[in-house]
């Protein structure tokens, strides 16, 4: 029996293992617990898993120190012993794996508290162009001897170049256009996302770029509490993961609309509308004037990172 036990419940756990994050890579869950350059080593980590779940399947181990009696492991010697270590690596990732949710709840995006201030992500504000570099000048060596004057050397004549056609003159006159690096939809609207507002609001620069514009933007949506008499006022939710599921927050965009929004807490929303950044309490904000709200499905990343 502990023959047995040394050869499948180690090829056991392994294999579950391996198979929970397989699974959880294939199927896209994985992309609302990891950021992307941490699921690489998740799929790497299962298949290795899966290797050696094979090696201990094809190669049983001998373990001599839990076999011998001066081993100080007798607990797990015995056959409950290892049934009990079983279950214990595989109870907890097997349950998360069966029964937590996919995506974050209403609740949690309460409890943690939707942030609206780019500031409290450690984002701070470009202060202007900087100064211009000013050069060192050179310093004169008493002890060296001047090179000799060259610049007062008559210049060879060269023939005047042609004259520019007015075609030419105005083409050269123009300054080249600046490229456009938002990105739109065929209807001429910015597609922005959630921190793209919340950084425009602390940042002149880059706020030119979306004040007063139509934007597309997509997030969850929440009910807003506070400066919201009328009651047409929501937010914009998005999951911001720096590292994984355990340290997401939420962040959201303020909107406002010409009518109640009644969709169900937490449903993913397309909105259209205008970007605005007014002052609020000596804070400068983020708030879409929402034109249209409809429901859509999520985003292919629902986290941002």
């Amino acid at each position: 029996m502990n023959a047995a036990f040394r050869r499948w419940l180690p090829c056991a756990t392994l294999a579950t293992w391996s198979a929970i994050l397989l699974t959880f890579c294939a199927s896209g869950r994985m992309k609302a617990l990891l950021t992307p350059d941490f699921r690489v080593g998740a799929v790497i980590a299962g298949i290795v898993m899966g290797l050696m779940a094979l090696v201990f399947l094809l190669f049983p181990a001998d373990a001599n120190c839990c076999s011998s009696a001066e081993c100080g492991h007798a607990f797990f010697r015995r056959s409950t012993g290892k049934v009990v270590t079983f279950l214990i690596l595989l109870l907890p990732i097997t349950t998360a794996a069966m029964f937590s949710p996919s995506g974050y709840s209403g609740n949690v995006v309460k409890n943690r508290m939707a942030i609206t201030d780019a500031s409290q992500l450690g984002f701070n504000p470009r202060s202007g162009q900087s100064k211009p570099m000013e050069m060192p000048l050179p310093t004169k060596d008493p002890n060296t001897t001047p090179a000799p004057d060259t610049a007062q050397a008559a210049p060879t004549p060269q023939s005047a170049p042609p004259s520019p056609t007015p075609a030419q003159a105005q083409t050269s006159a123009q300054p080249p256009a600046p490229q456009d690096y938002l990105q739109r939809t065929p209807d001429g609207h910015i597609v922005a996302e959630v921190l793209d507002l919340l950084y425009a609001a602390q940042d002149n620069a880059l706020r030119k770029d979306f004040e007063g514009k139509p934007v597309e933007l997509i997030g969850q949506l929440m009910p807003d509490a506070t400066n919201n008499a009328s009651g047409k006022r929501f937010k914009a939710v998005r999951m911001f993961m720096t590292c994984c599921a355990a340290d997401a927050r939420p962040v959201a965009v303020l909107a406002e609309g010409e009518s109640k929004v009644t969709l169900p807490e937490m449903s993913w929303i397309k909105i259209t509308g205008t970007a605005t950044f007014p002052v609020e309490n000596g804070k400068r904000i983020a708030v879409l004037k929402a034109e249209r709200v409809e429901k859509c499905n999520p985003p292919e990343e629902t986290m941002l990172y």
